[in-house]
């Protein structure tokens, strides 16, 4: 009987745990509606004399709201893609409410392809004859790239300038892992596929330092062309001034012309003030991109055009797991599925975003996109920031590719790191490892013991193979001997102008220009887009989340936790732990590269 009720007390309460829950969730979000409420009574409206003020976001995915949830948030306001917020910059040429451009600026992280979406929307808004006002406190080469689409740049007569060239910085850990007793088994088909270099070498190898050189300078030369043209500077003059870190302080920016005046923001807001034939009494009426576009909505589609084109951003890592947002994993399959049996949708464009990653998921994505194209439906790459190893696989077989001139693409090679922890478990904590087997290869492969010629014969084998496969693939897709692709592939990279020049895409272009091409391939006269994958909204990823297991909702609360207090840390953080999570042979890009 005692054992009965020891149930039944466990039961209700577990039953009554369940039901508290349900009524804090419930209370969450009425209190959230509640408070979208009190703040939709504080809206901002587009009212005559606004300005637009743009201060780009940390946040800034391909596709609106294609970010893993940070916080228990119920929030509702959107986390606008790049292509959405470019779009919020055009939509205000033609809003005559809209007089000007407020640009701030921030240290952001984003790639130049990124930026250049951006950056070309500010200056079609500029020469459409509206004023775009910059202010800084900091100015480093990310923001100045946009900052100099201005009329007039102020800098606070404090501010800082790191304006010095690019450059790129790769932490090596092969000495600290010495010290610690691990090292990596390392394999690897391609002479510049350096992902590993970091836990083999202590500094680069000649051919990473040579192709990341030629890289840098051609990335620097295609932004020095576009800044100086804005600035009305000599691009020669522009280029020694970054090179000679001439403009280390605000008085010598003025002098050298690469800001227009040091000032104060209130001088700033006075300026704009008087530019707008605003009395003293008078507000500037600001509103953000992400206030405008919930305001006057996306981009205008013609809802009576039963044909359609399918947008699937293709953004982040590619995993062998399922994929939260901003990862590549097994959702894509069933999109391109779905996709392939949908008769309305007649042509795809994958916009790639992607440093590569599972070999196994990339073959298994381009399969299912040569499936759809064998049905009829015409497939056309957008390439981003990085469409670079497993992220160049899936779109190395498309009727046309895009890439943007600062697109990151190429590194055609494959590797494989397995960690071994052998000496740090005998030398440092004196932990002893015996094996009994059903034979000799029965133990091959542990991560605690030493590996021999054979397990490296046959890792080694595994990667030429799919070396091998990768540059068929290649060779199919673009048309080429596959001689020709492994002299241009053996993992090196190259910038979107370089690989046309080479045969790895088309043309140089944006979205818009790889979704008009395809829909000229599909024959379409009218048509309208559809993007893929679908996203949540604040409150649907919450329950999304209390869907999944315990270890999911964990996780993502540290990643969380750990990207805000990391900060622009974060991503050496990431790279560790994408390193933790590899699975079988790698279709990845050497290195992140920030400048």
């Amino acid at each position: 009987m005692r054992t009965f009720f020891k149930f039944m007390f466990a039961s209700c309460l577990g039953t009554l745990l369940a039901v508290i829950f349900g009524i804090l969730i419930l209370i969450l979000i009425g209190s959230s509606m509640t408070m979208n409420n009190f703040d939709q009574g504080k809206s901002v409206h587009v009212t005559n004399n606004t300005v637009l003020k743009i201060n780009i976001p940390a946040n800034l995915p391909e596709q609106t709201n294609n970010v893993p949830m940070q916080s228990f948030s119920f929030d509702d306001k959107k986390v606008l893609g790049v292509h959405d917020y470019a779009h919020t910059i055009r939509q205000a040429i033609t809003d005559p409410n809209i007089k000007g451009i407020y640009l701030m600026s921030n240290i952001n992280n984003h790639g130049y392809a990124t930026l250049k979406i951006i950056r070309d929307a500010l200056v079609a808004f500029q020469q459409s004859g509206k004023f775009i006002i910059s202010y800084s406190n900091y100015i480093d080469h990310k923001n100045y790239f946009l900052l100099s689409t201005a009329d007039k740049i102020y800098l606070h007569p404090l501010g800082f300038l790191d304006l010095k060239g690019f450059g790129a910085t790769i932490p090596f850990y092969k000495d600290m892992l010495d010290k610690i007793g691990v090292k990596f088994n390392i394999y690897y088909a391609g002479e510049f596929k350096s992902a590993t270099e970091p836990f083999k070498l202590n500094k680069m190898s000649s051919e990473n330092r040579l192709q990341l050189s030629e890289y840098l300078n051609e990335q620097f030369d295609l932004y020095t062309q576009q800044v100086a043209l804005s600035r009305h500077i000599d691009y020669q003059e522009l280029k020694n001034n970054f090179n000679q870190f001439l403009s280390y302080s605000p008085q010598k920016a003025y002098d050298n012309k690469l800001v227009d005046s040091l000032a104060y923001e209130i001088d700033v807001i006075n300026y704009m003030s008087h530019k707008m034939g605003l009395n003293r009494d008078d507000k500037i009426n600001y509103i953000t991109p992400e206030d405008y576009y919930s305001t006057t909505g996306g981009p205008k589609k013609d809802y009576t055009a039963k044909n359609k084109v399918a947008v699937i951003y293709a953004e982040g890592n590619i995993t062998d797991g399922q994929g939260e947002e901003g990862v590549i994993g097994r959702k894509y399959l069933k999109i391109i599925r779905d996709i392939r049996s949908n008769k309305s949708i007649k042509a795809i464009v994958l916009r790639v975003n992607s440093p590569g990653g599972s070999a196994l998921m990339s073959d298994d994505i381009l399969k299912e996109l040569d499936l759809a194209k064998a049905e009829g439906k015409p497939v056309v790459v957008s390439m981003g920031d990085y469409a670079a190893s497993g992220g160049y696989y899936i779109s190395c077989h498309a009727d046309s590719i895009f890439a943007s001139q600062h697109t990151l693409t190429g590194s055609i090679g494959v590797f494989a790191m397995i960690p071994n922890f052998n000496n740090l478990l005998e030398d440092k904590f004196g932990i002893d490892f015996d094996t009994v087997g059903t034979g000799p290869k029965s133990t091959m492969f542990s991560v605690a013991t030493d590996w021999g010629p054979e397990e490296a014969r046959v890792l080694q084998e595994n990667v030429d193979h799919t070396y091998d496969a990768f540059l068929k693939v290649v060779s199919s897709g673009r048309n080429m001997s596959k001689e020709d692709v492994h002299k241009i592939a053996r993992g090196r990279i190259w910038n979107g102008i370089k690989a046309k020049e080479l045969g790895l895409v088309n043309e140089i272009g944006e979205l818009d220009d790889a979704i008009a091409c395809a829909a000229r391939l599909a024959s379409l006269d009218k048509y309208r887009t559809t993007e893929f994958p679908s996203q949540l909204e604040g409150i649907q990823k919450i329950i999304q989340k209390f869907k999944g297991d315990e270890d999911e909702i964990q996780s993502s609360i540290s990643n969380s936790i750990i990207k805000e207090q990391l900060g622009s840390y974060y991503p050496y953080y990431k790279s560790m732990q994408d390193i933790k999570s590899y699975k079988g042979l790698q279709m990845r890009l050497p290195v992140m590269i920030h400048y």
